[in-house]
């Protein structure tokens, strides 16, 4: 409001003032008032009918508001007297996204000559390098026109380098899938080679004054900043952090190069030179990319060594990371993802959609951190309509014959259509609508592991075993460290038999993520179909000193000793995971289960009640205890349960089949109409179904052979790839499980491990020790 008085202020004194009507629209259109916005731009273009900057900013707005003709007529006006850069690259994006390639390509060749500026000129040059690359294909071509704009220089061709067209030149390609990072580190290290020989021959000219050397000029430190980026992304981070030293040593004052220095350290466990080095680059420039890692330095890592982050502190920076930058998308979702995480959905919501409406730069993010607000508070259907949103912005409107020659490549879409892939497959058990979905990801991001393991499981879903095993190898092909596509695959292949293949997966997969607990925890969970009760209990406890806060480690081992007849132990575990965690729905699962097993059927009850009380959205507890209740002859109390159990998550369709089992043992055959009414609505076409046929007793008698013949089968050749890779000997049947460790298996004791944790007590049997009010994790 402050804001709009002096701007009706100011344009009262100064009615002729373009800049005034200018900066007033465009605040009336950063706070959605789009009608109110027309009208000061066309105050501004009464008074300047020619004005670029106007017809720039009114043609962002109409095309954002999806009005592309309107947009169109505005940009070529202002094209019409005074051409910029903005305006040739906005007019040339919206023609290849109208499916006018050509058009583009022309524009971009009648104005480059057109540019009286440098700056303006290398703008539209790689806007027409990127349209030879991304759609007509041609690298030789958009190669060329990067190397005419770096050959161009100033008038005097002494103009500095422009260091965005030498990045572009390294990565031509890799929109493609021609080339990959190790291609473009090699080309990124040798321009940077030759830039720091450059100017160090140029330093020992001039100590010598023999005369200016040939320095190689570039203006600033972006190449080291790639370099560093692509050498951090392999998680090669001494090295990144030694590209950096060499980037700032030459560019002191690029700010850029400190915020990644900084965020390098942090990585590395340094937080304090992390902090440094994040308040010296804000010292050189404020800049939003710098206030947001200060900010998220702050919520990981209080200063002080606090325990709880300082969120006035946290918001006052990313507050003033909005002010410097209105357009700025990750600013806006890790903003709304902290009010979303301290419980504020109503300013969270604000937050995304407000980025949204400022049409802000890396909109996938924004679109994904709404998307995940709408299922944080159960919101199913909201959250696919915003993925949805977000994942058109960046398809094609026109057919899918010419959806890979004029949409451009956004490898943030990644995003979107893993969680919307994830959706369709977990939620609506539609295998092929996420596979489209993903395939619409992939097109954007052909190489991410988390895409590719995402395929990979629907194919696993799917029945198709071939398909899913090629898409688990590519996923780690192209991310070794990827330990969730290790754990899948490794899953996979323990389900279909072939229990030599997941060991070996599951093995590759500890060696490169040790300390991920779900991989311990399958392999353990493998040992024990194989009946090797031992070494499944060695596991297990060997992932708890890894992973000690991993719950589900607790729950497996205690599950094996139950099995096994240990119930003391197995209530002992239960009972550690249960104070470590007592929000997990599972844990109490596991507990009723032990306590029925010993008899005592009335602590059932009492358990799965607690549990619904510490973990009141895991519905499964409600079908337990629904269950529980029959047995008991409580059928409208088990009634009661399963219908709440629905309302907390109207997508879980066991609970339908437990509710229609009831309904058919007390012959309602009222309420079992009702309930096929509302189960048709919920699910249609047969969502329900099973993706694989049912189990016959011919399927499962031939499931048995092939484990047995899977023991001894031999490993498929991709498989034996990746571990010769890594190194693990897929073929020792005999000590390979102390070797994925250095053997610190060997000194694994799993009975003094369980001592330690859990103590000598509570051996009697007289009832869990999990009634003791466990202490509250984080969320």
């Amino acid at each position: 409001k402050d804001a709009r008085q002096i701007f009706q202020t100011g344009t009262a004194h100064c009615p002729k003032s373009v800049h005034l009507w200018h900066a007033w629209a465009m605040h009336e259109q950063s706070h959605g008032d789009i009608p109110r916005a027309r009208e000061l731009l066309d105050k501004a273009l009464e008074i300047d009918p020619w004005n670029g900057y106007v017809c720039h900013v009114y043609g962002l707005l109409e095309s954002t508001a999806d009005n592309p003709k309107k947009a169109r007529q505005l940009w070529q006006k202002g094209l019409t007297y005074r051409p910029s850069a903005a305006l040739v690259c906005s007019l040339g994006h919206l023609y290849v996204k109208q499916g006018h390639a050509r058009s583009a390509r022309e524009l971009y060749r009648t104005y480059i000559p057109k540019m009286t500026e440098d700056r303006e000129r290398i703008e539209v040059y790689l806007a027409a390098s990127s349209l030879e690359e991304t759609v007509f294909r041609d690298v030789e071509k958009a190669a060329e026109l990067l190397k005419e704009a770096l050959g161009s220089g100033g008038k005097d061709g002494s103009m500095e380098h422009d260091s965005r067209a030498y990045v572009a030149l390294a990565r031509l390609g890799t929109s493609g899938g021609l080339v990959d990072d190790a291609v473009v580190k090699k080309r990124l290290r040798e321009i940077c080679t030759k830039q720091s020989r450059g100017n160090a021959r140029a330093a020992a000219s001039n100590d010598g004054k023999k005369g200016r050397g040939a320095k190689f000029l570039v203006k600033d430190g972006r190449l080291f900043n790639a370099w560093a980026k692509l050498e951090s992304k392999s998680n090669n981070l001494r090295e990144a952090k030694s590209i950096l030293r060499r980037g700032m040593a030459m560019y002191p004052a690029d700010h850029t190069l400190l915020q990644a220095a900084g965020n390098i350290e942090e990585r590395m466990g340094n937080v304090t030179a992390a902090r440094d080095l994040y308040s010296a680059s804000l010292h050189l420039e404020l800049s939003a990319p710098t206030l947001i890692a200060y900010a998220m330095l702050e919520l990981r890592s209080p200063e002080g060594g606090q325990g709880k982050p300082n969120v006035t502190t946290v918001r006052k920076l990313f507050d003033e990371a909005l002010l410097i930058d209105p357009k700025h998308g990750p600013a806006y979702n890790a903003f709304g993802n902290l009010e979303r995480k301290e419980g504020n959905a109503d300013k969270a919501k604000r937050l995304y959609e407000d980025g949204i409406e400022a049409n802000c730069t890396d909109a996938p993010s924004v679109y994904h951190g709404l998307a995940k607000l709408h299922l944080s508070l159960g919101e199913v259907e909201e959250a696919r309509s915003v993925l949805r949103r977000g994942l058109a912005l960046f398809d094609n409107k026109h057919n899918d014959d010419t959806y890979n020659a004029y949409s451009r490549r956004n490898e943030n879409v990644a995003f979107l259509a893993h969680t919307l892939a994830m959706i369709e497959l977990n939620v609506n058990n539609n295998a092929p609508e996420a596979k489209k979905v993903l395939k619409r990801g992939l097109w954007h991001c052909r190489n991410s592991p988390q895409l590719l393991l995402a395929m990979g499981l629907c194919e696993s879903r799917s029945g198709n075993e071939e398909g899913a095993r090629d898409m688990f190898e590519r996923s780690l092909t192209a991310d070794q460290r990827h330990a969730q596509a290790w754990q899948a695959f490794g899953v996979m292949e323990m389900w279909a038999g072939n229990f030599r293949t997941a060991k070996t997966l599951f093995e590759c997969g500890l060696k490169n993520s040790p300390t991920h607990g779900a991989l311990w925890q399958a392999y353990g969970t493998l040992e024990s179909w194989k009946g090797n009760i031992s070494e499944a209990r060695l596991l297990f406890a060997a992932g708890i000193q890894k992973c000690p806060n991993h719950v589900p480690l607790y729950q497996g081992w205690a599950c094996l000793e139950l099995r096994s007849g240990d119930v003391i132990t197995a209530k002992r575990l239960i009972g550690e995971a249960l104070t470590k965690d007592k929000r997990n729905g599972s844990g109490w699962l596991v507990a009723a289960n032990i306590e029925e097993k010993m008899g005592n059927v009335g602590l059932v009850g009492l358990i799965l009640r607690r549990g619904i009380e510490c973990a009141p959205g895991d519905v499964e507890l409600y079908r337990a205890l629904a269950e529980h209740e029959i047995n008991r002859g409580k059928i409208d109390s088990a009634r009661e349960l399963l219908e709440k159990g629905i309302e907390i998550n109207p997508l879980y369709a066991p609970l339908y089949h437990s509710l229609a089992e009831l309904e058919a043992r007390v012959f309602n055959i009222e309420g079992l109409a009702r309930l096929n009414k509302r189960t048709a609505e919920m699910f249609p076409s047969d969502a329900m179904a099973p993706a694989l046929p049912p189990y016959t007793e011919k399927r499962m008698q031939a499931w048995g052979t092939k484990i047995r013949h899977g023991r001894s089968a031999k490993i498929p050749d991709g498989v034996a790839a990746l571990a010769e890779k890594i190194g693990v000997e897929y073929t020792d049947t005999t000590n390979t499980m102390s070797s994925i460790v250095g053997g610190s298996l060997e000194d694994v004791d799993p009975e003094t491990l369980l001592n330690s944790m859990c103590g000598f007590g509570n051996e009697g049997g007289d009832g869990l020790m999990m009634f003791q009010d466990a202490p509250d994790v984080g969320r």
